[in-house]
């Protein structure tokens, strides 16, 4: 078969929006309750941090009283299925495609977890086939979207004419850690709510870019940098510093050995869809692969205007590439995200 397509994109946000600003005096205002004299810090690390806004789930008042696990993996499943429900279905009314006929559900979280999960709880609201093959991934990060789509892909691929619909939703503000400690300081002014769908496969009304090729970098010596652990007041993030610079060690080479199998160089590859983990992280993948402004462009504003929203955050990115209507057939386009790895993932596209 020909290289599967994205048939539909759509992405969404919970209903509350919070200005930087706005979490920024939260957050301050709960520390000093607290006894930190960390202020000045703090409010550097959250106005220079690239985000402007973020939307969440909860309102502030969800911790005037301390939430153990529990309560937030939750709240996690009472907010992620009408998000989940709704993004999906908006995605496929637009596409014209009905629940029923997805063959294969992927679903990427690790921001709440249950079973039975998300993929037969949404499956059964949307009401989708019986005979629905689904897969599960967790635990997996910012980059959780890129194991997905290739889940995906291999369904479609070795299944001519199926359908495989692929959700990344996080819930990541249900997890705020209210102290002054780095981690909490860096978790806090960066991470955000979201929801993303992919439809994935071949359908003669829907031509949308193809999706090529795939690479995966896992730098097994760098494990300590970036990690996700439960506690019994939720997961708590670690983002060591050293983090964009250990990634923009490797990006180049990681890039030239994808792009090499299809004859490719930087300068053929006219969309870069890059996680924006932190405004850091993109601006040093930016030097790295000599990149201009504009093609940065669309992770620095998916950053400013949501925040990072975990594995869902790469969806919005393309969301926006997509809706700017700027990309014409034969344009390649390359996304990439980074995670837990320290992991980095990336997809060679062509519209």
């Amino acid at each position: 078969m020909n290289n599967p397509r994205v048939l539909a994109l759509h992405t969404d946000t919970p209903e509350y929006c919070f200005s930087q600003d706005e979490i920024t005096e939260f957050y301050l205002h709960w520390l000093e309750a607290a006894g930190s004299r960390r202020q000045r810090a703090i409010r550097t690390a959250m106005k220079y941090s690239g985000v402007g806004f973020r939307h969440s789930v909860i309102q502030s008042d969800f911790f005037d009283s301390v939430k153990t696990t529990q309560q937030r993996n939750d709240r996690y499943m009472a907010e992620a299925l009408p998000l989940g429900e709704r993004v999906i279905r908006v995605g496929l009314e637009q596409a014209g495609i009905e629940a029923a006929s997805i063959d294969h559900f992927v679903v990427v979280s690790c921001t709440g977890f249950s079973v039975p999960g998300l993929d037969l709880l949404l499956a059964q609201r949307l009401g989708m086939s019986t005979r629905l093959n689904r897969t599960q991934i967790f635990g997996m990060g910012c980059y959780g979207a890129f194991p997905g789509i290739k889940r995906a892909i291999d369904s479609v691929s070795s299944r001519p004419g199926q359908l495989a619909l692929v959700l990344a939703l996080e819930l990541s503000t249900l997890h705020f850690q209210l102290d002054d400690s780095v981690e909490s300081v860096v978790s806090t002014s960066l991470f955000a709510d979201g929801a993303g769908m992919l439809l994935i496969g071949e359908h003669d009304r829907l031509p949308g870019p193809a999706l090529l090729d795939s690479e995966t970098y896992c730098d097994f010596q760098t494990l300590e940098h970036m990690t996700f652990n439960v506690t019994d007041h939720g997961f708590r993030m670690y983002l060591s510093s050293y983090v964009p610079d250990l990634l923009a060690a490797k990006v180049d080479e990681f890039v030239i050995r994808l792009l090499e199998r299809h004859q490719l160089t930087r300068a053929d590859i006219k969309f870069w869809a890059i996680h924006p983990g932190s405004k850091r992280i993109v601006e040093y993948i930016q030097k790295q692969l000599a990149l201009t402004d504009e093609q940065v462009r669309f992770s620095l504003e998916t950053l400013y205007d949501f925040g990072n929203m975990s594995s869902a955050t790469i969806l919005f990115v393309l969301d926006r590439i997509f809706q700017s209507g700027a990309p014409q057939p034969g344009d390649y386009g390359v996304m990439m995200a980074f995670g837990p790895g320290l992991t980095m993932e990336a997809l060679l596209i062509r519209w």
